[in-house]
């Protein structure tokens, strides 16, 4: 069709130079691969950024538990059980969790509010501000699961070996 409308073209006005003619999609799919390469680069420093908050967090639950055992011997010799402890370290997680959340949240609300009325910038939609903490809160408490767990497995001889 393409080859059609360049000979039409040159009847019509035989002075005509007629290159490289495209189609429309291919127009369009030149325009926005810089879009395309900036949405891959932004997708994957936004997952590098999660897995780093991931391995803090993983971080700082390992440590609580590695610097408590002594703590956790002593509740498993009292009468708590395993889910106990879990549920401990996984809502002491949560709440500091639920802190950074909501800490990021009204920074970025600000951040966002500030961008609209200064550079006449279209404002944060809140759905994505509702995903974000979905996620965090997702990545917070899976990152925890395994520290948890491993508290759990002190058994309450540890209490009395070292009083």
């Amino acid at each position: 069709m393409m080859k059609l409308a360049e000979e039409k073209l040159g009847e019509i006005e035989s002075g005509r130079i007629i290159t490289k003619v495209k189609a429309v999609e291919d127009i369009a799919a030149d325009s926005y691969a810089d879009d395309r390469a900036m949405t891959v680069y932004l997708i994957v420093v936004i997952g590098l950024l999660l897995a780093i908050s991931a391995l803090g967090i993983f971080g700082l639950a390992s440590f609580n538990v590695s610097t408590r055992t002594k703590q956790i011997g002593t509740r498993r010799a009292v009468g708590a059980r395993k889910i106990d402890i879990v549920r401990y370290f996984m809502v002491e997680n949560w709440l500091v969790t639920t802190a950074g959340v909501l800490t990021g949240c009204v920074l970025a609300l600000l951040l966002g509010f500030w961008l609209s009325t200064t550079f006449e910038l279209p404002r944060l939609k809140l759905y994505y501000l509702v995903a974000g903490v979905g996620v965090l809160w997702t990545v917070g408490l899976a990152a925890a699961w395994v520290p948890a767990r491993r508290a759990a497995q002190v058994s309450p001889a540890v209490a009395t070996r070292t009083v």
